[in-house]
Formats: C-alpha cells, structure tokens, sequence
C-alpha cells in the first residue's frame, strides 16, 4: 500500500510538473510563440525602428547620431553617446559613453577598441540574436549598428530602467533596474518588481540581484502607465516595454516580445505564463504605420 502511494505520489508530481512547463512556463511558451510569424514583433525587435514607431506614439526617444551598416564605418563619435547593434541582446557590445569614458569599464574609450570587439561580437553570438531566430527562417531585419543620445539622470548618471509586462493593455509588473556594473568582464545589477499600484513584489521574481524594497515613486509614473499601456492596446500582444524616467519624461528603452525569461525564478514564469494564457496574443493585429518608417536597405521577409 505505501508502494502504491509514493509511486502515485511521484506520478502526480511528473504530470503537475509536465503540464506546468508545457502549458503555463513563461520561457516555454517564448519559444513556442517565437516560431510564429509576425510582422510587428519581427520590425520592432529592431532598435532604430523601435524609436521610430515610439516617437509616432507619444515616447521620447533618444536622438540618433549615426545608423551604419559596419562597425568600421562609425565616423566622428560624440564624446558622449551610446553605441550599440540595433537587432543584439549582448550588453557586450553595448558601449555607453560619457566625456570619452566607457561608464561601465571606466576606461578611455578607443573607437578601435570598439569595432574590435562589436565585430568580435558578432562573430560569436550565433543565435543569441535580440530575438529568436526561428521566424522568417532566421533573417533580421538589419544588422547595423547605432550611435546615439546617451540619456542621464538629473545626477548625470546612467536612469533606472523600467520594464513594464504588460499583457491585455495593462501592467502587470514593473522591474526596475538599477546598479549596473561590469566587473572583469561581467555585468551585474539589482532589481526589485513591483506591482501595478507600486507595491514591492516580496517573493524573488529573478534569481540574481533581486532586491526587495519599498522604492519612492518615479516622477512621470502616471504618464508612464499611461504610454505603456496605451502601446499595450494597440500591440495587441504581450509585451515588456522598457522605459527610463527623466524629468518626468518618459523615453522608450525597448520594446521586448521575447524576454530573458531564463533569468526569472519560478514564481515569476508561472504568473506570466497563466497572464498570457488569459490575455492571448493577437498576431493578426497589424499597424500599417510601421511599412512607412523602415528604411528601404532593410531586409523585408515578404520578399
């Protein structure tokens, strides 16, 4: 009898945790959805057309210095500015540069230095591309590069960084992001998630640098929810839209169908897998705004 007990036991532990990660995993079901074709969650994986579509929507964004193709043609650098591939997750080729210093590193920036290891980058990142490579048989709509505004805060230092999950038009949970470093070559930072009301997540909703803590409310919160969500409707889709708060402005970070879900604990994947279960996503939702802002030496998966 107690055979047959434990043996049931152990059965019912297999399927709960058989139908957990095929049906409510947060990460399971990015994979699932990445393979599906979409037109606006492909363009908008780029950067540059990220901004461009968030201006159209009430963002500010950061202006834009240089869009190039190649790393060697990057010309005349501002001694304050931010480079970065428009369609790469890697925070490895992200250079944020203020008065000729690299913030991170706290090294004089090279231009050499930094084609070097944007080309390096490239080389190695095979398909750790910002989004999943299985949509459109793998082709991205522009592997350029970007120099552009580097935002600060009223202290001059690099902002908080919002990330609002928004399912349904609404959000759920905003992270916020803060103490980034890069110490021998690793970036670090802390988090803490909190609700739509501002209220601190207690349980760990990432399984590094999450911080609980009560956090002072961002000037420009309303407007934020107000923008965030707004997008959210129209989207039509989930979606983690990263913001930065300055001067009670609200600029776009990022718009982020496919996120590090990898990084979340547990607890966190299984709320924002049933979310997405209750808000589905609609891939026949089409802005056709988007066509006119693309340049035309972007690639186009209808061709």
């Amino acid at each position: 009898m107690l055979a047959r007990n434990i043996i049931l036991t152990i059965t019912s532990l297999i399927l709960i945790y058989y139908y957990y990660w095929n049906h409510l995993d947060f990460y399971k079901q990015i994979l699932i959805n990445s393979r599906i074709p979409d037109y606006t969650r492909w363009i908008l994986s780029d950067k540059y057309i990220a901004k461009r579509y968030a201006a159209l929507n009430g963002f500010k964004v950061p202006q834009t210095y240089q869009l190039v193709r190649y790393p060697q043609e990057l010309r005349d650098i501002p001694d304050t500015c931010v480079i970065k591939p428009v369609d790469l997750c890697d925070n490895e080729a992200v250079f944020l540069i203020k008065n000729n210093i690299e913030i991170r590193s706290g090294k004089r920036f090279s231009l050499e230095k930094t084609v070097a290891t944007l080309l390096k980058t490239r080389a190695q990142i095979y398909n750790e591309f910002y989004m999943h490579i299985d949509m459109y048989d793998g082709l991205v709509p522009f592997t350029g590069y970007i120099v552009e505004e580097l935002l600060l805060d009223e202290n001059g230092d690099p902002p908080c960084d919002y990330k609002c999950y928004t399912f349904g038009g609404t959000i759920f949970f905003i992270a916020v992001t803060y103490n980034r470093k890069k110490e021998n070559g690793v970036q670090t930072f802390d988090v803490v998630w909190l609700d739509r009301d501002w209220n601190p997540v207690r349980t760990p909703m990432l399984q590094k640098g999450y911080k609980y803590q009560q956090l002072s409310k961002p000037k420009g919160f309303d407007r934020m929810i107000q923008l965030v969500e707004a997008m959210g409707r129209k989207f039509e889709r989930h979606c983690r839209i990263d913001v930065y708060l300055i001067g009670g402005e609200v600029y776009l970070g990022e718009f982020t169908f496919f996120t590090g879900a990898r990084l979340h604990t547990v607890a966190a994947n299984v709320q924002l897998g049933m979310l997405w279960k209750l808000f589905p996503d609609n891939y026949f939702a089409l802005d056709e705004r988007l066509f006119d802002i693309v340049p035309k030496f972007y690639n186009d998966p209808y061709l």
